[in-house]
């Protein structure tokens, strides 16, 4: 059986004013029939999301934000792992031992580039073990629907509760699904088509034609109605569309040239010298203002589930004001305390770190940055460094927009300069392990009244370790930045200051907070003791000395 369907209306991001361009479209598509005789089911999520939940506690709504066809489609956020998604359940639905033919339309907006996506099943089998079969995959752009097709998938007869599904095969972005169908086995389900790149091909129809040429035009100079567009349009691949690309079009287009322009790097903006100063002291904010009077413009905290070494974990991310996905943003990890957990940071009364931050921005004292509060307590303090490089790190920045351009170790590595590791106490202990282990991931470290304690190491034992990681690293002096800070009545200081007195004495660390000039420095709060209301203190004044050296 083959099914045609009538075609369907572009989405809300994918649209182009049909006034301007005439009939060109972001990309072209076929849409569904409004027969549904010869389906199962057939889920558009117009009036409900069709008994569609979330798997592994992921969250699904219906949404108008981005349909493929009609005016909803499924919303898929929360998504702590790639095996999280949007599932049905086939139980009542499908018989085992029968043939079906299903398909499913997914698309995201934000994240990586391309995204590759999974339709699957997962059922028990007669021994009650899971059994997970995966019917189809399909790749597409960001902005773009594709479909995930079967024709014919065989529900075993041994088969018990089955769940239909679709999941990604890495990362835990958010996405839309819309247009759900289950039919008798042969039925071909038209859908969209995976989005092939060409340079140049601004409205994805498979040429480069003058329609492109009008999009860029259209467009040259101005906000493209999505990323992809602008990518195709920007034939010199400078980041902009202007009047040079115009000119090749034009001269492609007339028989002129047959060959794209010599590709141009991106012009960087100038970086302004940071105005460090080379001793700074301890200098505390304003804590009427910064944490009795909201910001105007406020960040949001937002709770996160990943897969750790040792199971399920969960991390906080502070998410600053006006976060756009389009952008990079520097990143920083914020460890607690022994007896403390992830919570810490910003939901107890001496904390409450995001008020500061809020403020922070707002008074230009800080560039916008992701800051993420991990915990861990699953692995221990002098231990957590494996699960930060493995399990943190990939997983946040596979999901936020920060400078690494994926999570590669080869990417991560590239973005080091971007990314710094801080906390207080146990969370010291575990900045020094991780310094220690993933210097080629991180230049920046904040060990915050605590020394590197881990076995029975003498001072210089502690000294000499974590120096002969730096050596172990190959890296300069000016290709890392400890900054250190305590309080001089800190339970902490006894043990943290003849550290960093043996530290002084190797050729490795240049003493001065002016890190342009040097690498390491320590701040010390007269009469500060133990406590977060204190240790906030000391993050206000050195998270503004990070992310300004690059070399």
């Amino acid at each position: 059986m083959f099914i045609r369907k009538r075609t369907g209306k572009l989405s809300a991001a994918l649209l182009v004013s049909a006034v301007t361009l005439s009939s060109v479209s972001a990309f072209p598509m076929q849409g569904f029939a409004a027969d549904d005789a010869a389906f199962i089911f057939h889920d558009t999520f117009e009036s409900g999301d069709g008994g569609w939940t979330g798997r592994g506690g992921c969250t699904v709504k219906t949404s108008s934000d981005m349909p493929y066809e009609g005016n909803g489609a499924l919303f898929v956020s929360g998504r702590s792992d790639a095996w999280n998604g949007p599932e049905k359940s086939l139980s009542s639905i499908c018989e085992p031992g029968t043939s079906y033919s299903i398909s499913v339309c997914v698309e995201y907006e934000s994240g990586a580039e391309t995204q590759t996506f999974q339709l699957s099943v997962a059922y028990k089998d007669v021994s009650g073990e899971a059994v997970y079969d995966h019917l189809a995959q399909a790749e597409t752009m960001s902005g773009g629907y594709v479909q995930l097709a079967k024709t014919d998938y065989k529900l075993p007869s041994d088969a018990t509760d089955p769940v239909l599904y679709v999941e990604t095969l890495k990362g835990s972005g958010s996405f839309y699904i819309d247009e759900a169908i289950c039919a008798p086995s042969g039925t071909v389900i038209e859908g969209p088509k995976p989005v092939q790149f060409t340079l140049g091909d601004a409205d994805y129809d498979g040429a480069i034609t003058a329609a492109d040429l009008t999009i860029a035009k259209q467009y040259s100079g101005k906000d493209f109605p999505n990323k992809k567009m602008l990518k195709a349009a920007d034939v010199n691949q400078n980041g902009v569309v202007t009047e040079d690309d115009i000119r090749w079009y034009v001269q492609y287009l007339t028989g002129q040239t047959a060959e794209y322009p010599e590709k141009v790097e991106p012009e960087k903006p100038p970086v302004e010298p940071f105005d460090y100063d080379p001793n700074l002291q301890y200098h505390p904010f304003d804590e009427k203002k910064y944490l009795q009077e909201p910001a105007a413009h406020q960040g949001t905290v937002v709770e996160e589930y990943y897969n750790g070494t040792t199971g399920q974990n969960r991390l906080y991310v502070y998410v600053p004001y006006g976060y756009d996905e389009s952008k990079q943003y520097n990143i920083f990890y914020l460890l607690h305390g022994g007896g403390e957990n992830e919570r810490t940071l910003f939901f107890q009364d001496d904390t409450m770190m995001q008020l500061i931050f809020d403020h922070m921005i707002e008074n230009g004292e800080m560039e916008p940055m992701l800051i993420v509060t991990p915990t861990w307590n699953q692995t221990g303090a002098d231990k957590f460094y494996t699960e930060f490089r493995d399990k943190v790190v990939p997983f946040v920045e596979g999901k936020y927009s920060t400078y690494a351009k994926s999570t590669s170790i080869e990417d991560l590595q590239a973005s080091r300069y971007h990314r710094a590791y801080g906390g207080f106490s146990m969370g010291s202990v575990s900045t020094w392990g991780v310094l220690c282990h993933n210097l080629d991931i991180c230049a920046y470290y904040m060990p915050l009244s605590g020394d590197y304690r881990v076995g029975n190491w003498s001072t210089q034992q502690k000294a000499d370790i974590i120096t002969k990681a730096i050596q172990d690293s190959g890296l300069q002096p000016n290709e890392y930045f400890i900054f250190c800070a305590t309080g001089s009545d800190d339970i902490a200081y006894p043990n943290m200051t003849p550290q960093i007195e043996e530290m002084k004495k190797h050729p490795e660390y240049i003493y001065t907070s002016d890190l342009s000039q040097g690498n390491f420095y320590y701040l010390v709060r007269p009469g500060g003791i133990h406590w977060w209301a204190n240790v906030r203190h000391y993050i206000y004044d050195i998270l503004p000395y990070f992310f300004h050296e690059e070399h």
